[in-house]
């Protein structure tokens, strides 16, 4: 496959990468611009002050950048003819409420993202915000959803808890936030993140005097099956593919969006107090 060529550039990707996650960003960031035009940058942070600037794979690379320069490196190589994307997974989130004034989208990816979780409401005002934990929960929400779409469901279905089981207690949080956020029966819902299962999420259920829904990863770990079984007598089931969950496809999908994401930043918001 080529690269696209310059005029085909549709956005700058900045990565700002610790130590630990700098090998699979380049890689990521190297397919992705064969594929979708983008312009990559890569930033990692250390002690330097004038680390040199240097192209590696098609993408402009800063080594070991000391952190109070990374905005005059950003500011330096963005193109004010293209929407900047930043990309964090510095493992901290120091630094990250500055840069978001200097990019359209921030998109964190940090192993614990609780400190930048604490940052949306703050950076929300100068550039659009997300997490990649958002963008692989997206399959999740969106069956979750269609559940309400259905009038059994719609018109009498109310939930006083939600259990969520997997090996990722951030990502629960963030299900359960939105779901806190969303649901107009949410202060009475009572939510358990529970630990197990070999996946990320393995299961979410919502129960309640009226019945229950439920959406779980199927062994193969490419399907999931949702069910929904009333107390009124309505039972049903259906399995759907999971989607491709690889990093270089997640990123893809954030970098098409451009709005403010309010459900994300409501799912945050209520996550935090879980």
């Amino acid at each position: 496959m080529t690269t696209v060529p310059a005029r085909s550039l549709t956005a700058t990707v900045v990565a700002v990468v610790s130590r630990d996650t700098r090998a699979e960003v380049a890689e990521t960031l190297a397919s992705l611009s064969k594929i979708s035009g983008v312009r990559p940058i890569i930033v990692s942070l250390g002690d330097s002050c004038e680390p040199p600037l240097r192209d590696e794979d098609g993408a402009m690379v800063i080594d070991g950048l000391v952190p109070r320069y990374l905005n005059n490196a950003v500011a330096s190589l963005r193109l004010s003819s293209l929407p900047t994307l930043a990309w964090w997974r510095a493992g901290g989130a120091a630094g990250l409420h500055d840069l978001a004034a200097l990019v359209d989208r921030v998109v964190m990816d940090l192993e614990d993202p609780s400190d930048g979780w604490a940052l949306v409401p703050g950076m929300a005002p100068l550039a659009s915000v997300s997490d990649v934990r958002w963008a692989r929960l997206t399959r999740w929400r969106d069956l979750i959803a269609q559940f309400f779409d259905m009038p059994e469901v719609r018109e009498s279905f109310t939930a006083d808890r939600l259990e969520v089981v997997g090996t990722d207690r951030h990502d629960a949080r963030l299900l359960g936030g939105w779901l806190k956020a969303r649901l107009p029966f949410a202060d009475r819902l009572s939510v358990a993140a529970e630990s197990g299962g070999s996946a990320r999420v393995q299961s979410v259920r919502l129960s309640g005097p009226t019945g229950s829904l439920s959406v779980r990863l199927l062994p193969t770990g490419t399907c999931l099956e949702t069910t929904v079984d009333m107390q009124a007598g309505h039972s049903s089931s259906r399995v759907v593919a999971l989607g491709d969950q690889r990093l270089l496809s997640l990123l893809g999908q954030e970098l098409r969006v451009r709005s403010r994401d309010l459900a994300f930043e409501d799912a945050v918001r209520e996550a935090e107090r879980l």
